[in-house]
């Protein structure tokens, strides 16, 4: 869940960069990518839903703070603006249990480094990237504020001309405990 004072930075930067050709994701569809298959058959989806639900253990959902956004890609064609996380260990294991649990049926990644992020929007083309780069710095203290990280979930992503359609396929809910608040959850 994303509460109303990061929300509320997340608009402000959205007037501010106004102008910029920008896809914004929408709130409802704010998640944090621990993992992305790629193309996957369909004879394998179910058995990913089961080898997660078996093998990642449930926890009680857990708050990790934001650092304010940044942004991926060459630095004079950003891609993504995305928000950081201050301890992103908790993250960082769910993510270990996914990789283990998908490595336990066969399906193996190259070890690459993983940055856990929330993704607030797609850079599609920029006017001034100095003046985006300015807004992100000048930004960045009014991103304060917790996620609370309450569930993982099994999507499968539909690229379309609005944006990906994301439908869920298996979900796994953490136990109610250190989070309340919020608007969303992830």
């Amino acid at each position: 869940m994303v509460g109303d004072q990061i929300l509320d930075a997340l608009n402000n930067l959205k007037k501010t960069l106004g102008g910029e050709r920008i896809s914004w994701v929408e709130q409802e569809r704010f998640h944090i990518t621990l993992r992305f298959l790629g193309k996957t058959k369909v004879s394998s989806i179910e058995k990913i839903g089961e080898t997660l639900k078996k093998n990642v253990s449930v926890r009680e959902a857990f708050h990790v703070s934001v650092t304010g956004p940044g942004s991926y890609g060459p630095r004079k064609k950003p891609r993504v603006i995305w928000l950081g996380f201050s301890n992103s260990a908790p993250v960082d294991s769910l993510k270990q249990e996914v990789d283990q649990a998908l490595h336990s049926i066969g399906i193996v990644f190259p070890d690459q480094p993983f940055s856990a992020h929330l993704t607030l929007g797609r850079v599609r083309n920029l006017k001034d990237t100095k003046i985006f780069y300015e807004t992100l710095g000048n930004l960045k203290n009014q991103f304060e504020g917790q996620i609370l990280i309450n569930r993982v979930v099994f999507y499968r992503s539909i690229l379309g001309g609005g944006g990906p359609e994301y439908i869920p396929l298996e979900g796994l809910d953490f136990t109610e405990g250190t989070g309340t608040g919020g608007n969303q959850p992830l």
